[in-house]
C-alpha cells in the first residue's frame, strides 16, 4: 500500500510518500521559518533517482541530488497521515521550487565550473536552437542559440574543441523521460570570421 505522512515544526515542513516499509518513495521538503514561504530543500523521488544513477553513472545520481535534494535515509517515523491530494499539493510546490532555483553550489558542476569539449551535432544547422558538445562524461552538453555569434558563419564547426562554462543542469523527468542536459555557454567566442580557440591557447 501506499501511505501520505506530514510532519512539522517551526523550521522544518517535511512531506513523504512511503510502501508498507515506511522508505521515503517521494519527498517534499521545506526549510526555513513559516513566515519566509519556506523555499524546498527536497523534491525527490526514489525512482527517479535510480534511473537517473543507472543511465548516467554517478555524475547523474549527483546532479539529480544537487537539482533535487537528498531523500530521508532510513524509514520515516513520526508525523501525522494525510490525503493523497493534500501531498501531492506540496510535491507541485516543492517540485517547482526546486526546478526555479539555483541547484546546489556544492554539487559536482556549480555554476560556472569550466569544460572542455567537442562541438558534437548542430541538429538544426548553425544560426538554430542550438548545438551539442560532447564533454567526455556521461552526460551531454548543449549550447543554446543567446550564447552563440549572431551570425551562423560564424558558429563553430562539428569537431571545434573550445571551453565552455556550467550555466545549470536540467531535467525531465515527467514520462517519457530523457537525458539530463549540461546547459553550457562558450568562456570566449572568436572575432567574426577567426577560428575558435582552443583551450590553453590565447
Amino acid at each position: 500500500m501506499t501511505y501520505w505522512w506530514h510532519r512539522a515544526d517551526a523550521d522544518s515542513d517535511d512531506w513523504f510518500e512511503t510502501g508498507d516499509d515506511a522508505i521515503a518513495v517521494r519527498q517534499a521538503s521545506f526549510r526555513g521559518p513559516q513566515e519566509d514561504g519556506r523555499p524546498a530543500s527536497v523534491a525527490a523521488a526514489r525512482s527517479e533517482l535510480a534511473w537517473t544513477r543507472e543511465k548516467f553513472e554517478l555524475l547523474g545520481a549527483q546532479l539529480y541530488e544537487a537539482r533535487y535534494g537528498t531523500l530521508l535515509d532510513g524509514p520515516v517515523s513520526g508525523g501525522e497521515p494525510v490525503s493523497e491530494a493534500e501531498f501531492e499539493d506540496a510535491w507541485q510546490r516543492a517540485r517547482h521550487s526546486r526546478n526555479t532555483t539555483a541547484p546546489d553550489p556544492g554539487g559536482p558542476l556549480p555554476q560556472g565550473t569550466p569544460l572542455t569539449g567537442t562541438v558534437s551535432v548542430l541538429p538544426w544547422g548553425p544560426g538554430r536552437v542550438g548545438l551539442f558538445v560532447d564533454l567526455g562524461l556521461p552526460i551531454i552538453g548543449f549550447v543554446d542559440i543567446p550564447h552563440l555569434p549572431f551570425d551562423p558563419a560564424d558558429w563553430p564547426d562539428v569537431g571545434t574543441v573550445t571551453e565552455f562554462e556550467v550555466t545549470t543542469v536540467s531535467f525531465h523527468l515527467e514520462p517519457p523521460r530523457s537525458a539530463p542536459q549540461i546547459r553550457l555557454r562558450p568562456t570566449a567566442t572568436p572575432p567574426p570570421g577567426l577560428p575558435w580557440p582552443r583551450p590553453g591557447r590565447p
